[in-house]
C-alpha cells in the first residue's frame, strides 16, 4: 500500500511537472493555466478550430450551427461570407477554408459570424487564443492576417501591415568562418548593420553590394565586438533582415545557420552564431553557454 501511493504520488507529480511545461511552452500566463477552456456562454457557436496557417486562407470548424460562416466588418453592418473550397464531412461542425483575399482594404478587423436563418446573427466565441503565435506573410505580400479575441469572446481576423523588412534568401560560411549573407528587398544604397538589441547602438557597418537585385554583404567574425551573451539584430539600412516565411514559434530549435566554433577549451562551445528569434528577426550573438 505504501508503495503504491508513493508510486501514485511520484507520478501525479511527473504528470504537473509535463503539463506545466507545456503550458509555458504555448505561453499561456498564471490566470490561464489555472482556467479550464470555458464552453461558449449562452447559445454563441463555439470554435473548436480557427488558424491562418499559410498567411491566405483562413481555416475554421465551428460547432454545428444553421446558417452560413461569414465575416462582418468591425463597427459596420458589411458582411461576407466564407467560400470554402473543402466540403464538410464532419456533422459536428460546420467548416470552411477561405481565401481571404475578398476581403480587400486596408488595416481592419472582422468579427467572425453565423448568418442564421431569418436574418439573425451569431458572433463565434473562441476560447482564450494561444499567445505568441507565428504570423506568417506570403513572400510579395504587403498585409498580414492573424487571430485575435475580443473581451466577450469573439473570434476576431486581424488585417494589418506587414512588418517591413529585408529578408534572407541564402547564407553561407567559408573555412575562415566568414559568413555571406544574399539578401532581398534591402534598400538601395544601404549598409548591412548590425544594432544591439539592450542598447540599440550600431555595432558594425559592412558594404552590401548588389548583384542581379540580390544584395550580398559579409560578417567577419572577428570584427563584431566581444562580450559573451552580446546579441545584435542585422539590418539592411533601416530595415530588419527577417525570414521569407516566418511560420515557426521557435525557429532557433528548427533553423541550421553558420555559428563559429570556440577556439578555447573553456568558455561557451561556439564564439559566434547566427540566430532567428521568434520575431523573424535574424541575430548574431555571442553565446553564454553550448548553442545557446
Amino acid at each position: 500500500m505504501k508503495v503504491t501511493r508513493r508510486l501514485r504520488d511520484q507520478l501525479g507529480t511527473v504528470a504537473r511537472e509535463a503539463a506545466d511545461q507545456a503550458r509555458e511552452r504555448l505561453g499561456l500566463g498564471e490566470e490561464e493555466q489555472a482556467a479550464p477552456a470555458a464552453d461558449a456562454p449562452g447559445n454563441r457557436p463555439r470554435a473548436a478550430f480557427a488558424g491562418v496557417l499559410d498567411g491566405r486562407h483562413l481555416w475554421l470548424a465551428v460547432d454545428a450551427t444553421p446558417g452560413t460562416l461569414a465575416v462582418r466588418e468591425a463597427g459596420t453592418d458589411r458582411i461576407v461570407s466564407l467560400d470554402t473550397d473543402l466540403a464538410e464531412d464532419d456533422p459536428r461542425y460546420r467548416s470552411v477554408r477561405s481565401d481571404l483575399g475578398p476581403l480587400t482594404g486596408g488595416d481592419g478587423r472582422y468579427d467572425v459570424v453565423i448568418t442564421a436563418p431569418g436574418g439573425k446573427l451569431h458572433r463565434v466565441w473562441t476560447p482564450p487564443l494561444v499567445r505568441n503565435e507565428p504570423v506568417r506573410v506570403p513572400a510579395g505580400d504587403d498585409f498580414a492576417w492573424s487571430l485575435a479575441r475580443t473581451d466577450d469572446g469573439t473570434l476576431q481576423l486581424v488585417r494589418e501591415p506587414a512588418p517591413a523588412g529585408a529578408f534572407l534568401l541564402d547564407v553561407g560560411s567559408a573555412p575562415d568562418d566568414t559568413m555571406t549573407l544574399h539578401l532581398g528587398g534591402a534598400p538601395e544604397g544601404a549598409e548591412l548593420r548590425l544594432v544591439d538589441d539592450d542598447s540599440g547602438e550600431v555595432l558594425l557597418t559592412r558594404p552590401l553590394t548588389v548583384d542581379a537585385g540580390v544584395a550580398v554583404a559579409t560578417i567577419v567574425p572577428t570584427d563584431v565586438p566581444e562580450g559573451v551573451g552580446l546579441s545584435a539584430s542585422v539590418y539592411a539600412g533601416d530595415l530588419p533582415v527577417r525570414r521569407r516565411a516566418n511560420d515557426l514559434a521557435r525557429p532557433d530549435n528548427a533553423v541550421m545557420l553558420p555559428q563559429v566554433q570556440n577556439p578555447d577549451d573553456d568558455g561557451p562551445l561556439f564564439s559566434l552564431v547566427l540566430r532567428w528569434l521568434p520575431d523573424g528577426v535574424l541575430r548574431v550573438r555571442r553565446p553564454k553557454g553550448a548553442g545557446a
